[in-house]
């Protein structure tokens, strides 16, 4: 979808990522990097909630119906005289007015925009029928040398590149990354997916804070994330503390769900990282292992693993450990066995204070 056709009507994954944004007064917008975007609105130089909230609720109004560029800047407007808002950058001329409200009306639809498409093209029914992304280069005004070399680079949607290479990349960016079917591969004159490429890297220091970023050559700074990533990790993990205290049946019902829910899938397949609950042991598990949590989780790294060791085992099949862990019979080094689409595995447990780690070996 064209970003052009964000502005003319609502688009429900965009609209629910920007409504989750917390509204956070910044002096600058590098004022918090990355992944704190995705959960943070700002205007770099609002200082004051309500100026930051009338703007956040303006735009959620723009995501939600549609609004243009017109109607939200009379909402600018009036926001800015009652408020009292003055001094800000680009208030002293009229170009610098229009760079200022198309940067703030612009820049939020298209990454909220990137974090929608992020959730779509993640979908675990989506990656099984195009599980390759497309970089598309669209900036005709100002193209960016780096932009226009990445131009119809296609690789698996799991690959390295996509955590920090997913746009926008920088203010103005136009660039978008689309889903592709192994037969699309043919449709652009490739016969597999490109090699990841060689990423040069280079230092930006903050100039109020001096905390210096490692960032890719060609990425703005604090544009070297994927948008609406990290908002699933963060679901995750607040999921996984509310677990390790709830009582044990109750949190038994908890992992279920996730076990079975896309959530899982997208971990299975790679599109996030961290780690995942698979089951919950018993009280008496707990005391015969020694662990101070009754969370078993399975690490991003043990996932992997388990592709190279049984690589037609399905993220399906992987479900059943979740009744199958508080029955198994674990010895005091935390060894035993699970059954597996009708295969005998050897696993391992091991006590951690985050959880217990599952591996299967």
């Amino acid at each position: 979808m064209a970003i052009k056709a964000v502005f003319n009507r609502s688009f429900r994954n965009q609209s629910d990522y920007f409504r989750q944004k917390l509204a956070i007064p910044t002096e600058r917008w590098d004022d918090i990097m990355k992944e704190q975007h995705d959960h943070a609105f700002v205007v770099a130089g609002a200082m004051k909630a309500d100026l930051l909230n009338d703007f956040k609720k303006t735009l959620q109004q723009v995501l939600d119906d549609g609004k243009s560029i017109n109607w939200f800047r009379q909402n600018f407007d009036d926001i800015v005289q009652k408020q009292g808002w003055k001094g800000w950058k680009g208030s002293d001329s009229d170009s610098g007015y229009a760079w200022r409200t198309n940067l703030i009306y612009s820049q939020n639809l298209r990454s909220s925009h990137a974090a929608g498409r992020f959730e779509q093209m993640t979908d675990p029914d989506v990656l099984e029928q195009r599980p390759y992304w497309r970089y598309v280069h669209r900036s005709v005004l100002f193209p960016r040398e780096e932009h226009q070399k990445w131009h119809n680079l296609i690789l698996p949607a799991d690959d390295p590149f996509w955590d920090e290479h997913y746009p926008p990349q920088g203010f103005g960016c136009d660039c978008i990354v689309e889903s592709c079917s192994k037969r699309d591969l043919a449709k652009y004159g490739k016969a597999k997916p490109d090699r990841s490429p060689v990423i040069k890297r280079y230092t930006y220091t903050n100039p109020e804070t001096g905390e210096s970023h490692s960032i890719p050559e060609g990425v703005s700074p604090g544009f070297n994330y994927a948008p609406g990533r990290s908002a699933t990790i963060l679901a995750l993990q607040a999921q996984m503390q509310k677990i390790a205290s709830l009582d044990n049946a109750i949190a038994s019902k908890n992992v279920d769900k996730l076990v079975n829910s896309d959530v899982f899938l997208k971990f299975y397949d790679g599109q996030l990282s961290g780690q995942f609950p698979v089951s919950v042991l018993t009280p008496e598990k707990m005391q015969q292992l020694s662990a101070r949590n009754q969370m078993v989780v399975m690490t991003r790294k043990a996932i992997q693993q388990l592709h190279e060791r049984y690589p037609a085992l399905t993220a399906h099949e992987l479900r059943a450990i979740q009744q199958q862990i508080p029955n198994v019979q674990w010895d005091k080094k935390g060894m035993g066995s699970i059954l597996l689409n009708g295969n005998k595995m050897p696993a391992k447990l091991t006590t951690k204070a985050s959880g217990v780690e599952l591996e299967l070996l």
